[in-house]
């Protein structure tokens, strides 16, 4: 049975190391971190929000701007919004963590994905310049949703034609953490190996350290063998 953990919304200031999951769109489903135990919600205000947006170069500097200077003259509606994207996220996280299980994303996480993807391509135009056929965003497209709707459009652009079995889900407990594993082999298990990683050597250090010395360093067989058929003789 699945069961529902109570999430906390908490400021947060970002940092380098939060920004693990390979591409913006999985790094926005990473700002609730600790799913499997006590889930923290990063994005505690539509601020909030733009400075995430800012730290992952998601939209141009001027884009975000104009989002803060209408945030501050429509707080209502920049809350509101930032309650969809909210709700994006999650259909997100389903999506990705089905994927990872080699389950079939469910019809209305999709459907939803569909909704903010639309707008996000919407929200582009084409142009041509250097030579080249350009995407850029369009000027009038300075929409509240448009961070949830950039996230959706690289989602489906950028992270859904990769292949899929190399994305996983942080095995670190109190975390849950997706990403892309770009390594060579193909092995990846941490979101970070100085975060997670270390922390699980530490707990299997002492796990170890805690067995009886018989069951931590067993003996060579013939070793065992004298010993038996000396004690008698003693």
């Amino acid at each position: 049975m699945k069961s529902i953990l109570q999430v906390r919304i908490e400021p947060h200031q970002f940092r380098k190391r939060d920004i693990i999951g390979g591409d913006p769109a999985l790094d926005f489903v990473n700002t609730v971190t600790g799913r499997d135990q006590s889930p923290r919600d990063w994005l505690d205000s539509y601020p909030r929000l733009l400075e995430w947006a800012a730290f992952v170069h998601l939209l141009p500097k001027r884009v975000l701007r104009a989002l803060a200077e209408k945030a501050q003259k429509e707080p209502a509606a920049a809350a509101i919004a930032l309650v969809r994207a909210k709700v994006l996220r999650e259909a997100l996280f389903e999506l990705v963590t089905r994927i990872i299980s080699r389950r079939a994303p469910t019809k209305s996480s999709l459907a939803l994905l569909r909704e903010h993807w639309i707008a996000g391509i919407k929200a582009h135009e084409l142009r041509f310049g250097g030579g080249r056929v350009l995407v850029d965003l369009r000027n009038d497209a300075f929409d509240f949703d448009l961070i949830a709707s950039t996230v959706a459009y690289r989602m489906v652009q950028q992270v859904l034609p990769l292949p899929m079995d190399r994305l996983r889900i942080c095995q670190g407990p109190n975390c849950s953490w997706v990403f892309i594993d770009s390594s060579k082999a193909g092995r990846r298990r941490w979101c970070d190996m100085t975060v997670c990683g270390n922390a699980a050597k530490s707990r299997r250090f002492y796990a170890r350290s805690r067995q009886p010395r018989s069951a931590q360093r067993p003996q060579h067989p013939a070793k065992m063998r004298t010993q038996t058929i000396l004690r008698p003789g003693r």
